[in-house]
């Protein structure tokens, strides 16, 4: 098996626990501005500084505690809102177990996981409040056992929608922030006196897909600690820096990325809404965001479309090669070229980093090109959940970077030839604790020493930068004994003009003979 452990390209920010995060980012930024948001796009912008951000985290904690809660199953649901990363950071910071719930799944789902997850108290959005209700109704006959609904801003719920105020499950957030803010300037602090084992098990995360497929994650502090510290060894970001988050809070690309944007002191600026990204890029500033491709492929094409109205693909087209042989001497010109495009989106924007899944080699390319650090990366829920990211010196089109520090990657494959696809394999302190209450779909991915299957296939590189080619269950095997990988084919499929979505699978015809097929959607008004 080949293989390839990370290493650092510069200092990174160590620590133990999420507590300790907060608190040391607390001491070192605590004037700064740790979250700008609205409550709705029409209304008044909100800072919270880092001294505002740790001291609600210390109030809700201590009112876990007075409250019985402290230690037990914590469920955090919701659109992304400042309430939303207070509630899920108090729960970890009172050495309570979480569990960030996808936001999206319908109310039965959404009951069997608080079943499966034994959820006893649950933070929720006031969007949800609807589907709430008819929870906290329904809780005997399902078997949902939470004793505390809270809610993240009860004032915002819809005008149409009752507060069951003869219902004592049912709590406003800012009750029980008030009753830890008197405990806490009483001199008590449950936060800070904790006893945390950083690897116990303290968040349960369920992975995409049906709930009866879906397998609860077991993480740890030192797994999501451990993911922080090795992505700061390799990404830039700045005290003060804004980056903008869009992608749902509960999943963990998204939220491991968060606390890494704390650790260094910067601003998040949660987005209004697809309708006011542009907007918001403006008017905050913005230099960084965490996103998935389809959100750049979308503004990657307005872009193009731009140009090509402007008449200036031909001036483009002719500074590029001649910006990117003057990047061979480091000398960078690209943000002075390329201005016009750069302010399309805020002016300030710089870094670009895409997770969730693949994206085209001309994205990454153009948006390079045009003066962005534009940067893929790859990881698992599993893993905490970066595993690889590119970076300015290993930027490898179509790779998705070099392992982080300290991430152990090899490919399951007995040839030693550098390039030859197999299952890719990690190890590291990042990898989960196992999946809750399911011992055997552990064993089936996890190695008792400690190699974690991802179950996706790709190669390294002689750079050591890792290629994913599509996953062990959709890669057809050929009569011949050549494998074909549906996703890249896909992708192929789906840059040809016209086509809208491509669908790739392997079938045997009449001769017992493995066929590749395809089904095309057709774009017919690009046609």
């Amino acid at each position: 098996m080949s293989g390839i452990v990370g290493k650092p390209l510069h200092e990174g920010i160590r620590y133990e626990t999420m507590r300790d995060l907060i608190l040391g980012s607390k001491e070192k930024y605590g004037t700064r501005d740790s979250f700008i948001f609205r409550r709705k796009p029409n209304e008044a912008e909100i800072h919270k500084t880092y001294n505002d951000f740790a001291s609600d985290i210390e109030y809700l904690a201590e009112a876990i505690h007075l409250n019985g809660f402290d230690g037990r199953h914590l469920g955090v649901v919701g659109e992304n809102a400042y309430e939303w990363v207070v509630s899920y950071s108090a729960i970890l910071s009172s050495g309570s177990v979480g569990l960030p719930l996808d936001r999206l799944l319908p109310e039965q789902e959404l009951v069997s996981l608080l079943v499966r997850g034994k959820v006893e108290v649950l933070f929720y959005h006031q969007k949800h409040h609807e589907m709430i209700l008819d929870i906290a109704k329904n809780a005997e006959e399902t078997g949902v056992k939470v004793q505390k609904y809270i809610c993240m801003c009860t004032e915002y719920i819809a005008s149409n929608l009752e507060w069951p105020k003869d219902d004592d499950r049912f709590v406003d957030i800012q009750d029980w922030l008030s009753q830890g803010k008197a405990a806490v300037e009483s001199g008590k602090s449950y936060m800070r006196e904790v006893k945390i084992d950083p690897e116990e098990t303290r968040i349960i995360l369920y992975t995409s897909g049906t709930t009866a497929m879906s397998k609860g994650v077991m993480l740890s502090h030192k797994n999501i600690m451990t993911n922080v510290y090795a992505i700061s060894t390799i990404l830039t970001l700045n005290p003060g820096e804004r980056v903008f988050s869009i992608l749902p809070l509960h999943h963990t690309f998204e939220n491991t990325c968060e606390y890494f944007m704390m650790a260094r002191g910067c601003c998040i600026c949660f987005s209004d809404g697809l309708r006011y990204i542009v907007k918001n890029l403006n008017e905050w500033h913005v230099e960084a965001c965490i996103s998935v491709p389809l959100l750049f492929e979308n503004i990657h094409g307005k872009i193009k479309a731009g140009i090509a109205e402007s008449g200036k693909q031909g001036l483009i087209d002719f500074m590029i090669p001649i910006s990117n042989f003057l990047r061979k001497f480091k000398i960078d010109l690209r943000r002075v070229l390329f201005s016009s495009i750069i302010k399309k989106l805020g002016g300030h924007l710089r870094l670009i980093v895409i997770g969730g899944a693949g994206i085209a080699k001309n994205y990454i390319e153009d948006f390079n090109n045009w003066g962005f650090e534009f940067l893929m990366g790859y990881g698992l829920t599993e893993t905490s959940p970066v595993i690889a990211v590119t970076t300015t010196k290993y930027n490898v089109y179509g790779s998705v970077g070099r392992p982080l520090t300290g991430i152990e990657v090899k490919i399951d494959t007995d040839s030693p030839k550098i390039g030859t696809v197999g299952e890719i394999l990690s190890k590291s302190d990042c990898v989960m604790q196992g999946y809750y209450e399911n011992p055997e779909a552990t064993a089936e991915v996890l190695e008792e020493d400690g190699w974690f299957h991802t179950g996706d296939m790709g190669f390294l590189d002689k750079k050591g930068c890792l290629h994913i080619t599509g996953r062990v269950k959709s890669m057809i095997v050929l009569t011949n004994g050549k494998k074909a990988f549906p996703e890249e084919m896909e992708s192929l499929l789906n840059n040809i003009p016209g086509v809208k979505e491509a669908f790739v699978w392997g079938a045997k015809d009449e001769k017992d003979a493995v066929d590749i097929c395809a089904k095309l959607l057709i774009d017919r008004k690009a046609i």
